[in-house]
C-alpha cells in the first residue's frame, strides 16, 4: 500500500474540479473523485486510471447537501487508501432561482466538509490533521447585483476559512484551513449565469477576454497545498496568484 497523499475533491467529475483532480494525480496524490453525478465520476475515473492507474484514484457519488453523505465519502476513501490528508470543499451551483439549493450546495456543504474533516482528519478524534481548501469566488468579496444569493454564499465560504483557520482549531485538531478565490473561469456555472436574475445577459460572452482555464486555477488549489497558510484566502486572477489578509478597512477600525 503505497503512503502517498489522499485527497477528497467535491465536484470532481468535471470543470474546475476535475482539473484539481488531475494537478493532484500528477503531484502524486491519490484522489477520490465525488460527484452528484455519480455516473460522470466514475467515467472520469477510469479516464485518469488509464494513465495514473486504477490504484490512484476512485469515484464516489456524493450530494454534498448531504451531511451523511461526506460521512460516506470518508469512509469509502479510508477503506480504500487507509488514510485521508485533504479535502476540496470545490462542489457548487449558480441557481438564483433556487435561493434554498444555493445555499445548501455552496455554504451548508462545505460546512458539513469543514465538520466531516475535524471527524476523520482532527488530531483530537485520532487524525493525523491535514488540509481542507474551500472554493469560494471574486463574489466573495464584491458585490455582484445579478447573482446576490450565490454571492452572498460565497461570502460565507471566505468568512468560515478564516474562522476555521484561527489557532483555537489547528491547536486542536491540527488541520489546516485555507481558500482559493478565482475570478471567471471558463465552465458550465458560468455559462448558465446568463440564467439568472437577467436573462439576457450572458456574462460568460461579455467577459470572455478575462476567462480563465480550469488549469490555470487548479494550479492555484496546488499552490496552496504547498504553501499551507492557515485562514488564508488566494485569489486567482488571469495570469496571477496573490494572497489577500483581513480588509484594509476593518484594519482601519481597530476592531481586529
Amino acid at each position: 500500500m503505497s503512503d502517498s497523499p489522499v485527497a477528497i475533491v467535491t465536484g470532481g467529475a468535471q470543470g474546475l474540479g476535475a482539473a484539481i483532480c488531475i494537478e493532484l494525480l500528477k503531484k502524486g496524490y491519490r484522489v477520490c473523485a465525488v460527484d452528484i453525478q455519480g455516473e460522470k465520476a466514475e467515467e472520469f475515473a477510469k479516464q485518469q486510471q488509464l494513465v495514473y492507474g486504477k490504484e490512484n484514484i476512485i469515484a464516489a457519488h456524493c450530494d454534498v447537501s448531504k451531511e451523511s453523505d461526506y460521512a460516506r465519502v470518508f469512509e469509502e476513501a479510508i477503506k480504500t487508501f487507509k488514510r485521508v490528508d485533504a479535502l476540496i470543499n470545490n462542489a457548487g451551483i449558480l441557481l438564483e432561482s433556487n435561493p434554498r439549493r444555493t445555499i445548501d450546495v455552496n455554504l451548508m456543504g462545505p460546512i458539513y466538509g469543514c465538520y466531516a474533516a475535524f471527524k476523520y482528519m482532527g488530531k483530537s478524534n485520532g487524525g493525523n490533521g491535514g488540509i481542507v481548501i474551500n472554493t469560494s469566488s471574486l463574489a466573495g468579496f464584491l458585490p455582484a447585483a445579478e447573482n446576490p444569493v450565490y454571492t452572498a454564499s460565497k461570502h460565507g465560504i471566505i468568512g468560515l476559512t478564516r474562522s476555521f483557520g484561527m489557532p483555537l482549531h489547528f491547536d486542536k485538531d491540527g488541520v489546516v484551513f485555507a481558500c482559493v478565490a478565482p475570478h471567471m473561469i471558463d465552465t458550465d456555472i458560468l455559462k448558465s449565469a446568463n440564467k439568472t436574475l437577467v436573462p439576457d445577459y450572458d456574462i460568460s460572452k461579455v467577459h470572455s477576454h478575462i476567462l480563465m482555464r480550469p488549469e490555470f486555477v487548479a494550479k492555484g488549489f496546488m499552490k496552496v497545498l504547498e504553501d499551507r497558510i492557515n485562514g488564508s484566502t488566494l485569489i486567482v486572477i488571469p495570469g496571477e496568484y496573490r494572497y489577500i489578509g483581513t480588509q484594509k478597512e476593518m484594519r482601519e477600525l481597530n476592531l481586529l
